[in-house]
């Protein structure tokens, strides 16, 4: 998998650099070092903000809802214009939480690469949205499951899926619009989103197959998230004046958002994404303690499914689980700037989050 670094340096042809380095007037060896600089913060950023399985329904949200995430990756004037800075801030707003902590960043920043604090603030939201945009390219519902053990591998089956079938396409269905139409999309569609609760989990036909097939965690859970879409399981969500189902009988707040008591923004729709994620995991994606009520045990296949998923607590939280190598920030930054980027964020988002 590429990390932010490699996803950054693919994007806009593999011009991305030079677009910025020309944009901020900063020369090659400089926007090296600003963007050095701050991926990291944005690597740590992700990881933390999507440790639960909510906070990873948040990002899915965030990706599905912005109408031009994926033409940030491939066009510079809109990575550059006012609709991508606005979605590289809403980036920013979900994985520091405020403003307060985006400013510490790009001060520490100007410490460690030495451009200056302005530039680097007006750069950091551009960053961001490239970068989350190129997540958004993220996997694909065509690989085939894993075979049981002995036998011999098989060649890759393509899988009917969604406008192609990566991440974005699929969130993009989910929310009721193709994500690579044209710029007014369709109208979504007015039926919300079913809670997940009332429809049967998604579990292996038997217990002998593997739950997380090849280990590919986001392959998986596109491939259920477009099986949900073609059964009807999963119809787009509505934003704005319509009601979308959130768990517990809780009533939503104005706008539609989840109460939360984390601390961090919810995204309108993350609360129903975490809800299928949890769903399709039997609701150990977020760690134990979380297996829905009346779950827990059920059948030798959700266990199976259960003990696969609680590893992942393991492997950094839910988002670095199904990204990966995606998350990192992919460069040789000296010690010292990594860790002071890590207790700029324990400091504001430590008590919160973890």
């Amino acid at each position: 998998m590429a990390n932010l670094y490699e996803i950054l340096d693919s994007a806009h042809d593999g011009e991305a650099m030079d677009m910025l380095g020309r944009q901020f007037g900063l020369k090659p060896e400089k926007i090296e070092a600003a963007v050095t600089a701050l991926l990291p913060a944005i690597s740590s950023g992700l990881k933390q903000s999507t440790s639960t399985v909510d906070g990873l329904g948040n990002l899915f949200a965030l990706m599905g809802q912005q109408r031009n995430m994926q033409a940030l990756y491939d066009d510079a004037e809109t990575a550059l214009g006012p609709q991508g800075v606005a979605a590289g801030n809403d980036v920013l707003s979900l994985i520091f939480g405020s403003p307060d902590v985006s400013q510490a960043v790009v001060n520490q920043a100007q410490k460690f690469s030495g451009v200056d604090s302005n530039t680097l603030k007006k750069l950091l939201p551009v960053l961001a949205g490239i970068l989350v945009a190129g997540l958004t390219r993220s996997g694909s519902s065509s690989a085939a499951p894993a075979p049981s053990p002995g036998a011999p591998t098989p060649a890759p089956t393509p899988v009917p899926a969604p406008s192609g079938g990566g991440l974005g396409d699929i969130l993009g269905q989910i929310f009721g619009r193709a994500i690579q139409g044209s710029p007014g999309g369709p109208a979504a569609p007015s039926a919300p989103i079913p809670s997940p609760s009332s429809a049967p989990p998604s579990a292996p036909a038997d217990a002998g197959e593997q739950p997380v097939p090849g280990g590919d965690l986001l392959g998986y859970i596109l491939r259920e998230m477009e099986k949900g879409i073609r059964e009807g399981r999963i119809k787009p969500v509505v934003i704005g004046p319509m009601q979308i189902p959130i768990p517990d009988g809780q009533a939503p707040s104005p706008g539609g958002q989840m109460p939360s008591g984390s601390g961090a923004p919810q995204i309108p729709g993350g609360d129903v994404l975490g809800q299928i994620l949890r769903d399709i995991f039997g609701g150990a994606l977020g760690g134990p303690g979380q297996m829905p009520q009346g779950r827990q045990g059920s059948s030798p296949e959700l266990k199976d499914l259960s003990d696969r998923t609680k590893q992942i607590s393991l492997m950094g939280g839910a988002g670095a689980a199904v990204f990966g190598d995606q998350f990192e920030h992919g460069q040789d930054v000296d010690q010292s700037h990594l860790d002071n980027i890590q207790s700029i964020l324990d400091r504001f988002l430590g008590v919160q989050r973890r």
